[in-house]
């Protein structure tokens, strides 16, 4: 029993802090850096002289990261999760075929952020509402709410409202 109510109240801690790292946010890609592979700040994906293990056996690591990027990104609103508007830099490998985690654009997104992942969308303004595309973030549950249960439009745009109101978010 004395096991039971110890993981009963240990367990809500645990969710509350895992639900605490999570973030939505709005702002803009204010400069995109690439950093070549095998750099100080880009140490290699597969490092050099992996050791044999115990049975001789020998780990094999194939990568195809083109190298690392850093983007710096101002919040314009943080609507989910902790910290303020203001500058955030965010850093990570280059994807397949060089893809970077962030748009080379300057226009508003609105970004996720989940145990060290970033997906982005594109926030459009229409009829004096923020609307986001829903595609980019379809697999995303934010806030414990599937994206794709928020039901987009013909164009495949969801009221950022709409997000906001299911997740409880800041406004």
């Amino acid at each position: 029993m004395l096991r039971t109510l110890l993981f009963a109240a240990v367990l809500p801690g645990v969710c509350l802090q895992a639900q605490a790292q999570e973030s939505l946010l709005v702002g803009r890609v204010e400069r995109i850096v690439l950093l070549p592979a095998g750099t100080q700040e880009c140490p290699p994906a597969c490092p050099p002289g992996q050791p044999a293990g115990a049975d001789g056996a020998r780990s094999v690591c194939v990568s195809n990261a083109g190298g690392c990027q850093r983007t710096a990104f101002q919040v314009e609103r943080v609507l989910l999760g902790p910290g303020q508007p203001g500058p955030r830099d965010f850093s990570g490998r280059l994807g397949e075929w060089g893809r970077q985690d962030f748009p080379v654009i300057h226009d508003p997104i609105l970004v996720h952020v989940e145990d060290g992942r970033v997906r982005w969308s594109r926030i459009v303004e229409r009829g004096g509402q923020a609307w986001f595309e829903a595609a980019p973030l379809e697999g995303e549950v934010i806030a414990g709410i599937p994206v794709a249960s928020l039901a987009p439009d013909a164009d495949g745009q969801v009221p950022l409202a709409r997000l906001l109101e299911r997740v409880g978010a800041r406004r």
